[in-house]
Protein backbone atom coordinates (compact mmCIF):
# COMPACT_ATOMS: atom_id res chain seq x y z
CA UNK A 1 0.00 0.00 0.00
CA UNK A 2 1.25 3.57 -1.20
CA UNK A 3 0.70 7.12 -0.94
CA UNK A 4 0.48 8.89 -4.55
CA UNK A 5 0.84 12.24 -4.79
CA UNK A 6 -1.54 14.39 -1.95
CA UNK A 7 -2.36 17.36 -3.83
CA UNK A 8 -2.56 20.62 -1.46
CA UNK A 9 -5.29 22.05 -3.47
CA UNK A 10 -6.95 18.16 -4.42
CA UNK A 11 -10.71 18.25 -6.12
CA UNK A 12 -11.90 15.34 -3.90
CA UNK A 13 -15.64 16.33 -2.51
CA UNK A 14 -16.55 12.90 -1.53
CA UNK A 15 -14.58 9.18 -0.72
CA UNK A 16 -16.20 6.06 0.52
CA UNK A 17 -15.94 2.83 0.80
CA UNK A 18 -18.45 -0.06 1.25
CA UNK A 19 -18.45 -3.49 2.02
CA UNK A 20 -21.48 -5.00 1.60
CA UNK A 21 -22.52 -8.71 2.82
CA UNK A 22 -25.58 -10.81 3.28
CA UNK A 23 -28.24 -9.09 6.51
CA UNK A 24 -27.33 -9.61 9.65
CA UNK A 25 -30.08 -9.78 12.20
CA UNK A 26 -27.21 -9.85 15.03
CA UNK A 27 -25.66 -6.64 14.43
CA UNK A 28 -28.38 -4.88 16.63
CA UNK A 29 -26.73 -5.84 19.55
CA UNK A 30 -24.87 -4.34 22.05
CA UNK A 31 -21.84 -6.22 21.08
CA UNK A 32 -21.31 -3.87 18.22
CA UNK A 33 -22.10 -0.98 19.74
CA UNK A 34 -19.20 -1.59 22.45
CA UNK A 35 -17.31 -2.61 19.66
CA UNK A 36 -17.92 0.74 17.53
CA UNK A 37 -17.63 2.44 20.99
CA UNK A 38 -14.33 1.41 20.96
CA UNK A 39 -13.19 1.80 18.06
CA UNK A 40 -13.97 5.46 17.31
CA UNK A 41 -14.83 7.12 20.81
CA UNK A 42 -11.76 9.60 20.76
CA UNK A 43 -12.17 9.91 15.86
CA UNK A 44 -16.51 10.08 15.85
CA UNK A 45 -18.04 11.17 18.70
CA UNK A 46 -21.57 11.69 17.69
CA UNK A 47 -23.63 8.72 17.88
CA UNK A 48 -27.19 7.33 16.19
CA UNK A 49 -28.40 4.49 16.89
CA UNK A 50 -31.07 3.00 14.75
CA UNK A 51 -32.33 -0.21 16.45
CA UNK A 52 -32.84 -1.31 20.17
CA UNK A 53 -31.34 -4.62 21.02
CA UNK A 54 -34.55 -5.37 23.09
CA UNK A 55 -37.10 -5.05 20.12
CA UNK A 56 -36.69 -8.34 18.69
CA UNK A 57 -40.16 -7.31 16.78
CA UNK A 58 -37.81 -5.19 14.85
CA UNK A 59 -36.44 -7.59 12.16
CA UNK A 60 -34.51 -5.69 9.46
CA UNK A 61 -36.65 -5.42 6.25
CA UNK A 62 -33.73 -4.44 4.05
CA UNK A 63 -29.98 -4.00 3.66
CA UNK A 64 -29.57 -0.81 3.79
CA UNK A 65 -31.47 -0.39 7.27
CA UNK A 66 -28.77 1.58 9.46
CA UNK A 67 -28.22 0.12 12.64
CA UNK A 68 -25.34 2.18 14.35
CA UNK A 69 -23.94 5.30 12.90
CA UNK A 70 -20.78 7.44 14.36
CA UNK A 71 -19.68 10.80 12.46
CA UNK A 72 -17.42 13.07 13.77
CA UNK A 73 -18.83 16.25 15.40
CA UNK A 74 -19.16 18.54 12.29
CA UNK A 75 -20.03 15.87 10.53
CA UNK A 76 -17.15 15.61 7.17
CA UNK A 77 -16.34 12.20 8.37
CA UNK A 78 -18.98 8.94 9.29
CA UNK A 79 -18.97 5.25 9.73
CA UNK A 80 -22.03 3.46 9.07
CA UNK A 81 -23.19 -0.08 9.76
CA UNK A 82 -25.88 -1.21 8.19
CA UNK A 83 -28.15 -4.80 8.74
CA UNK A 84 -26.34 -5.48 5.43
CA UNK A 85 -23.14 -3.26 4.74
CA UNK A 86 -20.69 -1.78 6.02
CA UNK A 87 -19.46 2.46 4.75
CA UNK A 88 -16.46 4.35 5.63
CA UNK A 89 -17.28 7.92 4.50
CA UNK A 90 -15.54 11.51 4.04
CA UNK A 91 -15.67 14.86 2.51
CA UNK A 92 -12.36 15.71 4.13
CA UNK A 93 -9.98 13.64 3.00
CA UNK A 94 -6.52 13.64 3.95
CA UNK A 95 -4.81 10.64 2.14
CA UNK A 96 -5.17 7.41 1.89
CA UNK A 97 -3.26 6.28 4.52
CA UNK A 98 -5.63 8.15 7.10
CA UNK A 99 -8.94 6.76 5.29
CA UNK A 100 -7.55 3.21 5.32
CA UNK A 101 -7.36 3.44 9.06
CA UNK A 102 -10.66 4.32 9.50
CA UNK A 103 -11.43 1.48 7.03
CA UNK A 104 -8.98 -1.07 9.05
CA UNK A 105 -10.67 -0.08 12.20
CA UNK A 106 -14.21 -0.12 11.37
CA UNK A 107 -13.65 -4.09 9.64
CA UNK A 108 -11.68 -5.10 12.47
CA UNK A 109 -15.06 -3.61 14.99
CA UNK A 110 -16.84 -5.30 13.17
CA UNK A 111 -15.09 -8.68 12.94
CA UNK A 112 -15.34 -8.81 16.47
CA UNK A 113 -18.88 -9.38 16.19
CA UNK A 114 -19.71 -11.28 13.45
CA UNK A 115 -21.41 -13.82 12.64
CA UNK A 116 -20.16 -14.44 9.64
CA UNK A 117 -17.44 -13.17 7.43
CA UNK A 118 -19.62 -13.93 3.51
CA UNK A 119 -18.95 -10.38 1.89
CA UNK A 120 -20.33 -10.05 -1.84
CA UNK A 121 -18.93 -5.98 -2.56
CA UNK A 122 -15.68 -4.65 -1.69
CA UNK A 123 -16.12 -1.00 -3.39
CA UNK A 124 -14.22 2.49 -3.05
CA UNK A 125 -15.51 5.23 -5.02
CA UNK A 126 -13.72 9.01 -5.70
CA UNK A 127 -15.64 12.17 -6.71
CA UNK A 128 -13.53 14.74 -7.86
CA UNK A 129 -14.95 18.25 -9.00
CA UNK A 130 -12.27 19.79 -10.70
CA UNK A 131 -12.27 23.59 -10.60
CA UNK A 132 -9.62 25.90 -12.96
CA UNK A 133 -9.78 29.56 -11.50
CA UNK A 134 -11.85 31.67 -14.01
CA UNK A 135 -12.59 28.54 -16.70
CA UNK A 136 -14.97 25.94 -17.58
CA UNK A 137 -17.95 28.15 -18.72
CA UNK A 138 -16.78 26.38 -22.03
CA UNK A 139 -15.70 22.85 -22.84
CA UNK A 140 -12.85 24.16 -25.08
CA UNK A 141 -11.83 25.73 -21.37
CA UNK A 142 -11.10 22.21 -20.28
CA UNK A 143 -8.59 21.38 -23.27
CA UNK A 144 -5.24 22.15 -21.46
CA UNK A 145 -6.67 20.19 -18.18
CA UNK A 146 -8.41 16.96 -18.89
CA UNK A 147 -6.96 14.20 -20.79
CA UNK A 148 -8.02 14.51 -25.03
CA UNK A 149 -9.86 11.21 -24.78
CA UNK A 150 -12.57 12.34 -23.03
CA UNK A 151 -13.10 15.91 -24.70
CA UNK A 152 -13.29 13.80 -28.16
CA UNK A 153 -16.65 15.58 -28.67
CA UNK A 154 -15.74 18.93 -29.17
CA UNK A 155 -14.20 18.34 -32.32
CA UNK A 156 -16.51 15.98 -33.31
CA UNK A 157 -19.97 17.72 -33.66
CA UNK A 158 -22.73 18.10 -36.56
CA UNK A 159 -22.07 20.92 -39.05
CA UNK A 160 -22.97 24.16 -37.77
CA UNK A 161 -23.53 23.24 -34.64
CA UNK A 162 -20.92 22.85 -31.48
CA UNK A 163 -20.59 20.90 -29.04
CA UNK A 164 -22.16 23.02 -25.15
CA UNK A 165 -23.15 20.02 -23.19
CA UNK A 166 -22.17 16.06 -22.52
CA UNK A 167 -22.05 12.98 -20.25
CA UNK A 168 -19.54 9.67 -20.30
CA UNK A 169 -18.89 6.51 -19.09
CA UNK A 170 -16.44 4.12 -19.53
CA UNK A 171 -16.29 0.86 -17.59
CA UNK A 172 -12.48 -0.96 -17.20
CA UNK A 173 -11.69 -4.05 -16.01
CA UNK A 174 -8.39 -5.32 -14.21
CA UNK A 175 -5.90 -6.96 -16.26
CA UNK A 176 -5.38 -9.05 -13.48
CA UNK A 177 -7.88 -10.54 -11.35
CA UNK A 178 -11.51 -9.17 -11.40
CA UNK A 179 -11.62 -5.71 -10.14
CA UNK A 180 -14.33 -3.37 -12.10
CA UNK A 181 -13.82 0.44 -12.08
CA UNK A 182 -16.45 2.85 -13.90
CA UNK A 183 -15.71 6.22 -14.44
CA UNK A 184 -18.99 9.22 -14.72
CA UNK A 185 -17.36 11.96 -16.36
CA UNK A 186 -18.18 15.28 -18.14
CA UNK A 187 -18.64 19.28 -17.63
CA UNK A 188 -20.70 20.68 -15.10
CA UNK A 189 -22.04 24.40 -14.55
CA UNK A 190 -22.35 23.97 -10.62
CA UNK A 191 -21.74 20.94 -8.51
CA UNK A 192 -24.41 18.02 -8.83
CA UNK A 193 -23.05 16.23 -5.78
CA UNK A 194 -25.51 15.53 -2.88
CA UNK A 195 -25.35 13.50 0.44
CA UNK A 196 -28.14 11.21 2.18
CA UNK A 197 -28.13 14.69 4.62
CA UNK A 198 -25.51 12.67 6.99
CA UNK A 199 -22.70 14.70 5.59
CA UNK A 200 -22.52 17.90 5.18
CA UNK A 201 -20.24 19.29 2.30
CA UNK A 202 -17.90 22.32 2.09
CA UNK A 203 -20.25 25.18 -0.23
CA UNK A 204 -18.15 25.14 -3.24
CA UNK A 205 -19.44 27.34 -6.28
CA UNK A 206 -18.55 27.43 -10.34
CA UNK A 207 -18.02 25.26 -12.95
CA UNK A 208 -16.27 21.99 -12.79
CA UNK A 209 -15.37 19.42 -14.76
CA UNK A 210 -16.25 15.63 -12.87
CA UNK A 211 -14.79 12.81 -12.54
CA UNK A 212 -16.47 10.22 -10.80
CA UNK A 213 -14.59 6.66 -9.91
CA UNK A 214 -16.19 3.63 -9.00
CA UNK A 215 -13.62 0.67 -8.21
CA UNK A 216 -14.88 -2.41 -7.14
CA UNK A 217 -14.70 -6.55 -6.55
CA UNK A 218 -18.55 -8.54 -6.30
CA UNK A 219 -18.95 -11.74 -4.91
CA UNK A 220 -20.76 -12.43 -8.68
CA UNK A 221 -17.38 -11.51 -9.93
CA UNK A 222 -14.68 -13.66 -7.91
CA UNK A 223 -14.77 -15.50 -4.99
CA UNK A 224 -14.49 -13.07 -1.98
CA UNK A 225 -16.60 -15.02 0.09
CA UNK A 226 -14.48 -15.54 3.00
CA UNK A 227 -12.31 -12.84 3.87
CA UNK A 228 -9.65 -12.43 6.82
CA UNK A 229 -9.26 -8.37 7.35
CA UNK A 230 -5.67 -8.57 6.16
CA UNK A 231 -6.93 -9.74 3.06
CA UNK A 232 -9.97 -7.39 2.70
CA UNK A 233 -8.06 -4.55 3.59
CA UNK A 234 -5.45 -6.28 0.35
CA UNK A 235 -8.36 -5.74 -1.92
CA UNK A 236 -9.03 -2.44 -0.73
CA UNK A 237 -5.11 -1.54 -1.81
CA UNK A 238 -5.51 -3.19 -5.04
CA UNK A 239 -9.08 -1.11 -5.70
CA UNK A 240 -6.91 2.32 -4.48
CA UNK A 241 -4.25 1.61 -7.51
CA UNK A 242 -6.87 1.50 -9.66
CA UNK A 243 -8.73 4.47 -9.11
CA UNK A 244 -5.04 6.65 -9.01
CA UNK A 245 -4.51 5.05 -12.31
CA UNK A 246 -7.57 6.24 -13.97
CA UNK A 247 -7.73 9.88 -12.19
CA UNK A 248 -4.00 10.13 -13.53
CA UNK A 249 -4.83 9.34 -16.64
CA UNK A 250 -7.42 11.93 -16.28
CA UNK A 251 -5.87 14.65 -16.15
CA UNK A 252 -3.01 16.57 -17.87
CA UNK A 253 0.46 17.65 -16.62
CA UNK A 254 -1.12 21.27 -16.78
CA UNK A 255 -3.58 20.88 -14.49
CA UNK A 256 -1.57 19.53 -12.01
CA UNK A 257 1.31 22.39 -12.09
CA UNK A 258 -1.67 25.14 -12.22
CA UNK A 259 -4.13 24.01 -10.14
CA UNK A 260 -3.48 21.04 -8.33
CA UNK A 261 0.06 21.42 -6.65
CA UNK A 262 -0.96 25.22 -5.85
CA UNK A 263 -1.08 25.41 -2.24
CA UNK A 264 -3.84 27.86 -0.73
CA UNK A 265 -5.71 28.53 2.44
CA UNK A 266 -8.87 26.39 2.79
CA UNK A 267 -10.82 26.92 5.45
CA UNK A 268 -14.45 24.81 4.76
CA UNK A 269 -17.31 26.99 5.75
CA UNK A 270 -19.63 25.32 8.38
CA UNK A 271 -23.21 25.17 7.94
CA UNK A 272 -26.13 26.03 10.21
CA UNK A 273 -26.20 22.52 11.65
CA UNK A 274 -22.43 21.94 11.98
CA UNK A 275 -22.67 25.11 14.12
CA UNK A 276 -24.73 23.85 16.51
CA UNK A 277 -23.41 20.46 16.74
CA UNK A 278 -19.98 21.72 17.66
CA UNK A 279 -21.66 24.12 20.21
CA UNK A 280 -23.80 21.81 21.90
CA UNK A 281 -20.72 19.53 22.19
CA UNK A 282 -19.00 22.08 23.72
CA UNK A 283 -21.70 23.22 25.99
CA UNK A 284 -21.73 19.40 27.48
CA UNK A 285 -24.56 18.42 25.91
CA UNK A 286 -25.64 14.85 24.87
CA UNK A 287 -24.56 13.99 21.50
CA UNK A 288 -26.01 10.56 21.70
CA UNK A 289 -29.15 10.08 19.85
CA UNK A 290 -31.58 7.08 19.84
Amino acid sequence: MTDRENFPNAPLRLVSFDLQFPIRRRLATRAVWDAFEEAFADDLQLVEAFAKEADETDIPKTAEQPVIRRTTLNRDTAVTVRYGSLTVETTEYDSFSTFRKRIDAAVNALAAVSATSVVRRVGLRFINEIRVPERGETIRDWEPYINPSLLRFVEDHPTDLDTSWFHGELGFHAQRGNGHTYLAYGPLLRSALETDGVLQLPKVDGPCFLLDIDTFVSARATKIGDLTTQELLGIVDELHEFAESVFSWGITEKLRDDVLRIAHEHKSELTEFQEAILASAKEGDEIVRY
